[in-house]
């Protein structure tokens, strides 16, 4: 079955300098402001986590979607253990950028 995803893309204007600022969402598992919208199902390309909306309330359930058998929790175990929400996401991962502190 095709999966659909929609992007969104929000921007908060500075009145004093007139300038589009973009803004972007933490990742639920490594914490960086990577994200166009909170669970739009993208993929933080820091930690390969993708956002399905899990938050804190449920971070111990395994969902079984897009992040397989992975719960939150345990992402971000791995995320501090390896730098990756799962090891063998490691050659896909970049580290963070400044902006996204």
């Amino acid at each position: 079955m095709p999966r659909f995803v929609i992007r969104c893309t929000h921007f908060a204007v500075n009145p004093v300098v007139s300038t589009a600022v973009e803004v972007r969402y933490r990742c639920p598992c490594c914490g960086y402001k990577t994200l166009d919208a909170p669970g739009a199902l993208r993929l933080c390309e820091v930690c390969w986590w993708e956002d399905d909306g899990q938050e804190d309330e449920d971070a111990s359930e395994i969902r079984l979607t897009v992040n397989g058998q992975l719960s939150l929790n345990q992402a971000r175990s791995n995320y501090s253990q390896f730098g990756a929400a799962h090891p063998r996401f490691l050659p896909y991962v970049r580290k963070p950028e400044a902006a996204e502190q």
